[in-house]
């Protein structure tokens, strides 16, 4: 399979780039070297860019952030479109309908975790506070009693170390880390307590995990669990789910609202499961970048062979989505800026 060296390999042939930030252009801590000159240089040459990103943060939030960074909204990219302001525009438009094709009906809404209460304005749905009111729990960023949890140091009762793709598959009731600390476990009694009440969920963010620095991990960049993660455990508990994001086709709709009608798109991303399947489903061409969530399989290595990105499409990908659709990239690409140098 050919591999281009940066976004410049693939882009002539496209009008209009859909891109995600984690992964492709924020590794978890700061920006990718040559990120903003490469986005300007992209809008120069008339390249339409439109951020899609499974953040829960509306736009005008998530803006902030990228403007704190750097990244400035007219001249490093057009728009951007989250997964937290498509769900706050179906909340809008249709209210407590939104619910009715996953069987789930909607009296009120509790946060679970540190909630995006922007995400809600003008929702026609009413919040609580009291877990027995409210029938469907919005999950925000997952956070045990001493921080983040890391997914690729958990380890079985028997103290053997979990694979990243066997995580969601696992007990989580029998899960710690390697200072002993028992995240998962957290997790599980929140979403049993939910089970047992017959509370669905609703996920703004379907994203399995992503890195991060910080918090508890200060100065290191992290794989750790996000909202996505909870989700498939609770449906493999039984549980019915609510997702707004990638890999489902309506954040795609919604993002072409910003591109003209005729437009050739790509989208950039770093996750087959999510950017990858996702755009597929929607028709639009996709660009696979070796950062990031895949970089996490595909290791830093020069040399990849075939087998490593069909063992990556193959046997990892079906372990996070059971989506139908393909998982394969029509472009893979090792990073999008034209400089990169990781932290």
């Amino acid at each position: 399979m050919d591999i281009g060296q940066d976004i410049f390999s693939v882009a002539e042939e496209y009008d209009t780039l859909f891109i995600d930030v984690y992964g492709v252009l924020y590794n978890g801590m700061s920006l990718y070297n040559g990120t903003l000159d490469t986005m300007e240089a992209l809008r120069k040459s008339g390249k339409r860019l439109i951020i899609v990103s499974n953040s829960s943060l509306v736009a005008n939030d998530a803006k902030i952030g990228y403007e704190q960074r750097g990244m400035i909204e007219g001249v490093h990219y057009d728009k951007c479109v989250t997964s937290g302001e498509y769900l706050n525009f179906c909340f809008v438009t249709k209210g407590k309908d939104l619910f009715r094709k996953q069987g789930i009906s909607v009296t009120k809404i509790k946060c679970l975790f540190l909630g995006n209460s922007n995400i809600f304005v003008d929702s026609q749905i009413p919040k609580s506070d009291l877990f027995d009111e409210a029938d469907l729990m919005y999950v925000g960023v997952p956070i045990a009693s001493y921080g983040r949890v890391l997914i690729n140091d958990l380890y079985d009762e028997n103290n053997n170390l979990i694979p990243i793709e066997d995580v969601v598959h696992s007990d989580w009731r029998k899960l710690h880390d390697s200072n002993g600390n028992q995240g998962p476990k957290e997790f599980a009694v929140i979403l049993e307590k939910c089970l047992e009440k017959n509370k669905s969920l609703l996920i703004a963010n379907p994203d399995i995990f992503a890195h991060e620095s910080g918090g508890n991990f200060v100065n290191r960049i992290v794989p750790v669990f996000t909202q996505g993660i909870l989700g498939k455990y609770y449906e493999k508990l039984g549980g019915k789910v609510a997702y707004f994001g990638k890999p489902y086709n309506g954040i795609f709709e919604f993002a072409k609202r910003y591109a003209e009608p005729d437009a050739k798109i790509l989208m950039v991303g770093d996750t087959p499961w999510t950017d990858i399947l996702g755009a597929n489903n929607s028709g639009i061409d996709s660009a696979m970048v070796m950062t990031g969530v895949s970089g996490e399989f595909l290791g830093d290595s020069d040399i990849i062979t075939n087998d490593s990105f069909n063992y990556l499409f193959e046997e990892i990908s079906p372990k996070f989505s059971n989506l139908e659709g393909s998982v394969r990239p029509k472009h893979i690409i090792k990073q999008f800026a034209q400089q990169i140098k990781n932290i």
